[in-house]
């Protein structure tokens, strides 16, 4: 039996909250999955609880994306993965970005 796609996704921030959802959706949509996060152990769990339910490929990458290095290991991925039709770009939406830390010492 063939699993037919619409498709990879990659999301960024998809380690938990909005972006575990957007990965849970979407691969019940059709999706294969590339999953981007820091927290490696969280994004394997989910990528394991999302193939066992889903049926779905399920790759992740783990990169912090205020990181330069990490942000090219992803920027390469998109560039030379066509299999990608859709990015969901979830990362820093947490108040984990420049904006943040700023408020954090102002807040003080």
């Amino acid at each position: 039996m063939s699993i037919t796609t619409k498709g990879t996704a990659l999301i960024t921030g998809a380690s938990g909250g909005i972006g575990a959802i957007y990965a849970d959706r979407l691969a019940r949509r059709g999706y294969d999955l590339i999953l981007v996060a820091r927290n490696r152990t969280r994004l394997a769990g989910l990528a394991q609880r999302l193939r066992s339910s889903t049926g779905r490929s399920v790759d992740t990458v783990a990169a912090d994306l205020s990181d330069k290095t990490d942000l090219a290991k992803v920027e390469t991925i998109l560039r030379a993965n066509a299999d990608i039709t859709l990015l969901i770009n979830n990362a820093g939406v947490g108040g984990h970005g420049a904006t943040a830390q700023r408020r954090r010492r102002e807040d003080g």
